[in-house]
């Protein structure tokens, strides 16, 4: 009767693993695929079409983008942002942007940052989206983007084995 049990439950176990877990990548009715993508990619900032070497991190609430030359100042009453943002290539492209808003950063060693949101548009894998990016000195890391949750949720699924799967090549912007 143990036995019968075991091979039960190890029938069970096998089923559901190979059968059901590509069901996983469905939404809730059922239909729609997750597009699969590397955890490091090409994105393109729209509709600029400049492009960013960017991280997938499903760890991170909301996107970031390298800036440099922060300049924050008022228009018509309204707080605005002119910043630079550069690629591998060395290109530099100068964005101005309405703040959205500013967010605190709680790191582990040193100081919280509070840093300017903007919106821009990405395209990441051919998926286009409008999302909040704060701007913040990323020099020290090897990607001038990190794509967070608030493109990814839904629409993406990240591999971490993989990495620059497909081109930012989208309509919109």
């Amino acid at each position: 009767m143990i036995m019968l049990r075991l091979h039960v439950r190890f029938f069970f176990c096998f089923f559901s693993f190979f059968f059901l877990s590509p069901l996983a990548h469905a939404d809730a009715q059922g239909s729609k695929k997750l597009l699969v993508l590397g955890w490091l990619e090409e994105a393109a900032l729209l509709p600029y079409n400049f492009q960013v070497h960017a991280k997938l991190d499903t760890g991170a609430d909301t996107s970031s983008i390298h800036a440099e030359n922060i300049e924050i100042y008022m228009k018509e009453g309204k707080e605005r942002v002119r910043f630079d943002v550069s690629n591998r290539s060395g290109e530099r492209l100068t964005i101005d942007k309405k703040v959205r808003r500013h967010v605190g950063i709680k790191r582990k060693k040193g100081r919280a940052q509070r840093r300017p949101v903007v919106r821009l548009g990405v395209c990441v894998g051919g998926i286009f989206e409008a999302v909040e990016f704060s701007l913040v000195d990323r020099s020290n890391f090897s990607s001038a983007a990190l794509v967070g949750r608030n493109f990814l949720s839904g629409k993406i699924l990240v591999d971490a084995a993989d990495s620059y799967t497909s081109e930012p090549e989208c309509a919109k912007g």
